[in-house]
Order: structure tokens, then sequence, then C-alpha cells
């Protein structure tokens, strides 16, 4: 897998040389967009661990309320605070525990190999749209019990959920785009709870269907908002890490050989990758109180950004951070958050992008980005994942 002579992260990376310059000059800033933002690790971390100084239910800043929306936000995990925030965890942690991730290698391994299938015989491929997109989210799909066929319309609310920004959404974005895939979203998942219940099945869904809270039957906020965040928050991060492992071995040559000659090494790899490209750049908070961060004063209802990238790239935490060193000490990295707000789906993740990388490591001699196809990048704003990733395999 050779190096090339450009960049092909070059979007990325103009975004991580201005977090090596905001952690020089300006480790705590404030603009009118981002409001407060943070840069270095310790004081990220902080955040993340005072959910009662630092709120999660940052969308009312700036977002009058929707119907509609405010369905899919009653039981979103992400922009709910506790004691909410711990109960719905409580009603979907099942399915996420060791044994539950653990058992679906099996299921995950076949879906690969029957991706790869369909790719046999080309020797090039978008890896994005032919695996890294497809796979978490068929298997994401088939634990709540929703139908794989359906992935097109997945994807299209997906789409059109990236449109939430971690503050602000314009009027017109969201009754153009947001709000008819959200209706769209509510409707149809709230019809599999109908059926779940009719006809409960081994799958997350049916699960929910049955759950309480309180003694009481999940609302139907709690279920939408719940399957909703499960269904394309469970394969953001194991899409983008498969992308940028395979941009990150084409730039790392001797990294790759080592990763091919020895197996064991790819679980640490795969926390180096996560650390330096996290699938999410920012997280946001609110403040509930005054406070004080990097000797600035805080007041009350502030929009607080978290650089969650510039934090895994901080050097007082990660020396020689921007070096991609598949043997390094990675842990304290928040690319899956911290606190309790860690994400549901990280071993799930970690699962999928194992097995997918041993996959073709197995199923190819050689897999180098094929830098005349087009590679193009998602907004590292809100992403930092290939959107087209085209691949030349051999072997």
């Amino acid at each position: 897998m050779p190096s090339t002579e450009k960049s092909v992260t070059e979007p990325v990376d103009s975004l991580f040389s201005w977090f090596r310059e905001m952690h020089e000059k300006h480790p705590v800033h404030h603009d009118d967009e981002y409001g407060w933002q943070l840069f270095r690790h310790a004081d990220i971390t902080r955040v993340l661990t005072d959910p009662k100084t630092f709120s999660s239910d940052t969308v009312r800043l700036y977002n009058e309320p929707q119907p509609d929306f405010d369905l899919f936000l009653t039981g979103n995990l992400v922009t709910n605070d506790a004691p909410h925030h711990r109960k719905l965890r409580r009603a979907i942690s099942h399915a996420f525990t060791p044994r539950a991730v653990s058992g679906l290698s099996e299921r995950i391994a076949r879906t690969v190999d029957s991706l790869l299938d369909g790719v046999s015989g080309s020797d090039t491929f978008d890896l994005i749209a032919e695996v890294a997109y497809p796979l978490p989210i068929i298997v994401v799909a088939e634990m709540l019990g929703l139908p794989a066929e359906d992935v097109p319309m997945y994807r299209a609310w997906g789409d059109a959920l990236g449109a939430l920004d971690a503050a602000t959404v314009p009027p017109e974005v969201m009754e153009s785009e947001v709000v008819p895939a959200i209706r769209e979203m509510n409707a149809y998942i709230l019809e599999h709870v109908r059926r779940c219940r009719e006809n409960p099945a081994d799958n997350v869904i049916s699960g929910l269907a049955q759950a309480t809270i309180d003694d009481r039957p999940l609302r139907d906020g709690d279920l939408i908002g719940l399957i909703g965040l499960t269904l394309f928050a469970g394969h953001a991060a194991s899409m983008a890490l498969l992308g940028n492992a395979i941009i990150t071995f084409d730039r790392h040559p001797e990294a790759y050989a080592a990763l091919r000659a020895d197996r064991d090494l790819l679980p640490n790899a795969i926390e180096e990758l996560m650390r330096l490209y996290p699938p999410f750049s920012r997280m946001a908070r609110v403040t509930t109180t005054e406070t004080e961060l990097g000797g600035h004063s805080i007041g009350k209802g502030e929009l607080v950004t978290l650089w969650s990238g510039a934090a895994n790239r901080d050097p007082l935490r990660f020396p020689d951070p921007d070096r991609f060193d598949i043997h390094r000490d990675t842990s304290g990295h928040i690319a899956f958050g911290q606190g309790i707000h860690f994400c549901l789906g990280a071993p799930l993740a970690r699962l999928e992008a194992r097995i997918a990388l041993n996959a073709l490591f197995d199923r190819f001699d050689d897999i180098a980005v094929d830098h005349s196809g087009g590679v193009e990048f998602e907004d590292p704003m809100q992403i930092i994942c290939p959107r087209r990733l085209p691949v030349r395999v051999s072997g």
C-alpha cells in the first residue's frame, strides 16, 4: 500500500491544523457561532464529567419547539440529562452488554463476507458505498428488528438528521429538510413498535416495546428517540473508522505491513485511529449555573463547544499527538465521549472494525486508496469520515 504525494485528508488536516493553533494561542475561546470553545483535554474532560453544571440539552438554546422534532428528542440519549437519561439508558443497555455484542460476531462476519462477495472480481470499488456504510447500518437494523431492505430510506433520514448542528438549525432548513424526515421516521418507527408488540421477536424493538420507565410503558417519544438514535448513531463510528483506517494505512505503509503481519496489533491500532480521527469532532453543552473555565467566567445558559478532536490531539495529554502510532498508550481518548454520556455502541463499533479489517486483509493481498478515483470527505465540522473512498485491491 504505497503512500501518496498529496494528502487526501486535506479538509480534515486543515481542521487539525486549526486545533494546533488553538492549543497554543486560545485554548479557551469565544465566538457567536459556537459560544465558549474548549480545546484542551483537561478542560473538556472536566465538562464531560460534570453534567450538573454542563447540561446536554442544548437544542432549546436556538430552536423553537416543533412537535415532530420534540417527539424525537424525548428519548434522544444525547440531549437528555439525568434522571431521564439514566432511565432511558437502562431501558436499552441490555442490547450493548459485552455478552450481547460478542454474540453479534458471526452476524457481522457473515454481513462483511456478503458485502465483499458483492465486489468480487472488481479491482476497484468505493469502500464507503460497498462496505463501510452498509455493514454497520445492516447490523444495527437487524439488531433493532428493522428490515435491511429499507437501508436507502434510513440513509435519506440520516442525511436530513445530519443537518442538525450541535447548536442551531436555520428555520428554513428545519422546515424543508429536517422536520419532514423526522415526521416520516417517527411514523415508521412507531409502526414497527406496534408490530413488535403484536408479534414479539428476539430484537431490540420488541424488548423496548415491553420495557418500562417508572413502572410505565415507554412513551412514544422515548421509543422514537432510543430507536432513531441507535439506528443513526449506531453506524457512524464504524463507517468512519473503516474509511479513516484505510486512508491512514495508505499514508503509513510500515504500520499497515505490521498490522497485516500481526493481527493482534489491530485492537490498539483501532483505538489509535479513533484517537486521531474521532467520528465526531465536537460535542456541545450548556451551562446551568455560573462557572469558570480556563480562567474565564462563564454565565448561566451559555453554549459550550467541546472540540473532542482537539482534546485527542492535545500535546499535554498525548506526546507527539499528530503521529499515528499503533503501539501508543491511547487510554484517555474521548472519541466515544466520557462520563454518563459515554457511547453505548463503542464495543460494537470496535468489534465491527476489527472483523471488517481482518476480512479485508484476508480477502485481499493489498488495499490501496485509488487517488485517481476522487476521494471525497464529509464536512469534518460535523463528522470526520470519507463520503467517497475509491480503493484498488489485488489478490
